[in-house]
């Protein structure tokens, strides 16, 4: 028992979308957990990282991801397709550990399957899978380590959910997720409105993607769009990321005055051998020549004080005379 579910070491013949009111079952962590109090060293973790993003445009939504699959430094596949089908109108991309969005998306889609055989083989409504998925990701307070994007169009519209693993949820026109979902906002905040075409938002998820590839080491490959219209239709595209163009460009061109002088400090300086002679307690401070002495006299003094205050020269000297 975990947590008052049952696992699947009391049900060994029954499937593991049976098991339990969930589906997973964490015989592992019980294992693990014993495993490092009887002293067995944690195997290091690797970050994983992604970089995905949902748009709702005037007639339909669309969900990109970039195509490369890295586990810390290690570079698994390029070409890997991070975008899954729930049902033929609801898509979704996950970021996170891919084990736990692999399973998470294949317990909900045999659930969104079966409540559609139950509901007269009808179109199962966005609102519905995002519902389950964010159930299912709240009874496990984050030991689920997935975090969704969630699109799609039913006889209400499209709409576009934004679903953490801790169970929250975000209705949102555009939502991003993963490790480079902060340059990929960045460009959906500056770019997106609401009459917004099929072809310019494909340009800017396109862009928001390749944004989020370009400053994540974890994110890179191609672009991967999947297109879902109101009619109930869609369409995958498969894109290299282009440059990114920024949107603003400020050039800094100060007047000039503008930046005051507020005071002015000047320091005599020393040759290196006359400096090093009078930071010693014994050294001979003489004083320096008045404001009337011309600059040839000036240089002068200075370098008779230099000579005067050359020490190796001064001992090769006295060490001669003896």
């Amino acid at each position: 028992m975990f947590n008052g579910l049952p696992t699947l070491m009391k049900y060994p013949d029954r499937s593991p979308f049976l098991c339990g009111p969930s589906g997973f079952t964490f015989d592992n962590c019980l294992r693990n957990k014993e495993l490092k109090e009887n002293g067995l060293v944690e195997p290091k973790r690797f970050a994983t990282g992604t970089t995905v993003v949902g748009i709702v445009f005037d007639g339909g939504v669309i969900i990109g991801a970039e195509s490369k699959a890295a586990i810390g430094s290690m570079i698994l596949s390029k070409t890997i397709r991070k975008i899954v089908e729930l049902q033929s109108n609801i898509f979704a991309a996950g970021a996170g550990t891919a084990r736990d969005t692999k399973a998470l998306v294949e317990l909900t889609r045999a659930q969104l399957e079966l409540h559609r055989m139950n509901t007269g083989f009808r179109k199962v409504p966005v609102c519905c899978a995002n519902q389950m998925i964010r159930q299912l990701l709240f009874r496990y307070n984050r030991n689920i380590d997935a975090d969704m994007i969630i699109g799609g169009a039913d006889s209400s519209g499209a709409h576009l959910f934004c679903t953490r693993s801790d169970g929250s949820t975000d209705t949102a026109p555009f939502a991003s997720l993963g490790s480079g979902y902060l340059v990929s906002m960045s460009i959906l905040e500056s770019r997106w409105s609401e009459d917004l075409s099929e072809e310019s938002a494909c340009a800017l998820a396109c862009d928001a993607v390749a944004a989020g590839m370009k400053n994540d080491l974890s994110s890179g490959g191609q672009v991967s769009l999947c297109v879902v219209r109101c009619d109930f239709s869609v369409q995958w595209l498969d894109q290299l990321p282009r440059q990114v163009t920024p949107t603003h460009t400020y050039r800094l061109a100060p007047k000039v005055g503008r930046t005051t002088i507020l005071s002015t400090m000047v320091h005599p300086v020393l040759p290196w051998r006359g400096a090093s002679a009078l930071c010693e307690p014994g050294g001979s401070q003489e004083p320096g020549p008045g404001p009337g002495t011309s600059g040839a006299s000036r240089g002068q003094e200075v370098r008779r004080r230099s000579n005067s205050l050359d020490e190796p020269e001064a001992k090769r000297k006295k060490r001669g005379g003896r």
